[in-house]
């Protein structure tokens, strides 16, 4: 039975409109200071998380897929392959450098310094942060994989990889030390969404059906199915797994937000506070002062952004 659904311990709404992603972003060691949402007109708000106030809007572009932070700076991606790199002078931000990735709803990651975008047949560009240089690209070696929609970081131990799941349902992994492709996986097609559990080695797939897929990735890169959890009604945007591996969150087409036992995927709970589809699911790397915990953001196509403090 699941668990009767908490409420949120703030919400977050300022006619942002459609709402594509979400960024906690970090000043200095472990401190949370700002809650970034990139939007679909373009517009990037900075909530302050210590006032729990809008503390700037800026327009930055068109469409912002996503966006990230670091070093007081930050990188936004467009859907029509805008990628910029803004730096702060005076009271706002400016565009220090550009790159071009192809057109997408992909979100781009971070892993050590780099910037992973899609590019073209299904390739993906690796970027310099603090320019946007082009350092590599990932080549999946296969013809007819579709766009591109969803990159996850995977870390086995000392490995580094990355795998990207396409519109057929293909799921490629990458060895980040040799930029070769070293895994495949077959899943269900129009696939939309990826984590990965370093802990139990588990990743989970999303897509437009009514079922998450569950499969292993070990440290010879080979990947299996081991399962699939019952969504209800079909269409996820984004799972999300907790970096503490106490919980998956997927977020639907039909605005649920559904809470999964990592250990069972048992639902725990199901969260019906948004009105439109679920965007994004992030977690503050820290504790965020105001709330003396780790808290978990979510967006959604109605413009609100919840904030949840849940199981920790």
């Amino acid at each position: 039975m699941s668990i009767l659904p908490p409420d949120p311990i703030y919400s977050f709404r300022k006619d942002m409109g459609h709402i594509h992603c979400l960024n906690f972003c970090v000043r200095g060691e472990k401190f949370v200071s700002q809650l970034l949402a990139g939007t679909e007109k373009g517009t990037v708000y900075f909530w302050d998380l210590e006032s729990n106030r809008l503390q700037l809007k800026q327009d930055m572009g068109k469409s912002i897929q996503s966006i990230h932070s670091f070093d007081y700076k930050i990188i936004t991606q467009e859907k029509e392959g805008q990628v910029k790199l803004w730096s702060v002078k005076k009271s706002s931000y400016q565009v220090e450098s550009q790159a071009t990735c192809v057109m997408s709803f992909c979100k781009s990651i971070l892993i050590n310094k780099t910037l992973l975008v899609p590019q073209e047949k299904g390739c993906v560009d690796i970027l310099n942060i603090n320019d946007l240089t082009k350092v590599n690209q990932l080549n999946p070696e296969r013809e007819n994989l579709g766009s591109i929609m969803a990159l996850q970081e995977v870390n086995l131990g000392s490995n580094y990889c990355v795998m990207a799941g396409y519109e057929t349902g293909d799921v490629v992994l990458w060895d980040l030390n040799t930029f070769q492709p070293c895994g495949h996986i077959q899943l269900h097609d129009q696939l939309t969404s990826l984590t990965f559990d370093p802990i139990s080695k588990r990743a989970v797939s999303g897509s437009s059906s009514d079922t998450l897929e569950v499969f292993t990735i070990n440290n010879a890169y080979e990947m299996a199915i081991i399962g699939e959890c019952s969504i209800t009604n079909k269409g996820c945007n984004v799972v999300k797994v907790r970096s503490d591996s106490k919980i998956v969150v997927s977020g639907g087409w039909d605005r649920r937000i559904r809470i999964f036992s990592c250990k069972t995927f048992r639902v725990l709970t199901v969260l019906n506070d948004h009105e439109g589809p679920i965007t994004d699911v992030q977690f503050s790397p820290f504790p965020v002062n105001y709330w003396e915990s780790n808290i978990m953001a979510v967006s959604g196509t109605d413009g609100l952004i919840t904030l949840w403090d849940l199981y920790n």
